[in-house]
């Protein structure tokens, strides 16, 4: 059994075949070549990472002479001696046990070599030796660690005759290692030894959108231009649909499915929390599995404090406003455009008493931490549902697990009201858009 991807996991898995087909697609060219790299952009819980292990579960079974080798750096990288030992030590682990059993074993300098010896690796300990010996000296040289970690895919794939298909998750957070001295250049030098290595294919995903772009587009970055850009976006009608029905037992009616979509904007994550507070609500409240009770569910996941959506939503807004300059004003911008969406930045710079280069520096920071995106020189929240949740929050709306319908009938009219709002935005939207390309 894959230990890193868990029946009920896999069970859950809905839609992304365009996805799968086109990583499918570029991996075709570690036979067929030139190699070409690629790199997942998504908002967070949108997905990626169960896309990721689907496609690591699809390659176990389809390409035997392939090794998958997944890797989520937000744990690895902690500091470029951890990270070293990380990265050899999960990829040791994959080459070996493919996915199945504990990786733990792999990550610790004591237990490594026995880990190898003891699942038929004795071939790579030579090669990992080197690199073990300089993690013990009190100042280990992290040139040389970071040289041979990245070099030593190259190594393991000779030895081990077989393509890799590295997938790096969060790579975002190898920007934590350009903090430490002597390990500024870790870009460049994973750069140097991508462009002298074969049969090997590099497939990053990260949440952090603005950042990773800025690290593949920039061309200031010394991987400018080596990835190939795929989006994961939320789901459609249709994959939404696909979804609910699982995640109600088959129970939701054909007529509230369209509702899910609207209320969640096809997000993964939300449909999966509305939608089993949904069948809370039947199974245990004995509501009625109709319209009302699926915005029921979805006001008590959003705007309890205990609901999910909750939790998520003030994680992602704490961690995108906590380290920036200014937090008083870009808070009071999202409030703004929590209550009118379209703003230019004159008009914000207006109702905030501020410059439009003080406002527009907001906005571009607001941008950068994927808060918001621009349209046609206006602006918006990137996720209609965080814009629900601050939009009453700072008007302290806050309700219970156990609130009563009756309770919720203003909430009801203001969701009704963001869902018309919601969809009359996305209409004008789309038809600038089809003017743009009639131009």
């Amino acid at each position: 059994m894959l230990s890193f991807y868990p029946l009920d996991q896999q069970t859950l898995f809905t839609n992304r075949e365009y996805e799968l087909t086109q990583l499918a697609y570029y991996c075709q060219s570690l036979d067929a070549g030139p190699i070409e790299h690629v790199a997942l952009f998504g908002l967070r819980r949108i997905g990626k990472t169960l896309l990721l292990k689907e496609f690591v579960r699809r390659i176990l079974d389809e390409s035997p002479g392939v090794a998958p080798i997944y890797m989520d750096f937000s744990t690895l990288a902690s500091s470029p001696e951890n990270f070293t030992l990380g990265y050899v030590g999960q990829l040791c682990y994959w080459l070996l046990l493919r996915g199945k059993g504990d990786a733990g074993s792999f990550l610790s300098p004591a237990s490594l070599p026995g880990a190898l010896f003891q699942n038929n690796g004795a071939d790579l300990y030579p090669v990992i030796e080197p690199l073990l010996h300089e993690l013990e000296k009190a100042r280990p040289d992290r040139q040389a660690l970071l040289r041979q970690a990245f070099h030593f895919p190259q190594e393991a794939a000779r030895i081990r005759k077989c393509s890799l298909a590295l997938i790096l998750d969060e790579f975002q957070e190898i920007r934590t290692l350009t903090h430490y001295p002597n390990s500024q250049n870790v870009l460049a030098l994973l750069r140097a030894e991508m462009q002298s290595q074969s049969g090997i294919i590099y497939l990053l995903a990260g949440s952090a959108v603005s950042v990773l772009t800025d690290l593949l587009s920039n061309p200031d970055s010394p991987l400018f231009a080596q990835f190939t850009r795929l989006p994961v976006e939320a789901f459609n009608r249709e994959s939404t649909a696909v979804l609910a029905r699982k995640l109600t037992n088959d129970l939701a009616p054909a007529d509230l499915l369209p509702l899910i979509h609207s209320l969640t904007n096809g997000h993964p994550f939300y449909i999966t929390a509305l939608c089993r507070r949904l069948m809370n609500l039947v199974d245990v409240a004995q509501r009625p599995l109709d319209a009302d009770t699926t915005k029921q569910a979805f006001l008590t996941e959003t705007l309890a404090p205990n609901g999910r959506i909750y939790d998520f939503c003030r994680y992602v807004y704490d961690l995108s406003l906590q380290k920036a300059a200014g937090y008083g004003a870009l808070k009071a911008v999202l409030q703004i455009l929590a209550t009118e969406e379209g703003l230019t930045a004159s008009q914000i710079a207006r109702k905030l008493r501020v410059t439009s280069g003080a406002a527009s520096d907001y906005l571009r920071w607001l941008r950068e931490v994927d808060l918001v995106t621009d349209r046609d020189h206006a602006y918006y929240f990137r996720d209609p549902v965080l814009r629900f949740w601050v939009a009453n929050t700072i008007r302290g709306v806050e309700i219970s697990l156990t609130a009563e319908p009756l309770d919720l009938v203003n909430l009801f009219a203001r969701l009704d009201a963001q869902l018309q709002r919601v969809s009359e935005e996305l209409g004008t939207a789309q038809e600038s858009r089809i003017r743009e390309l009639m131009r």
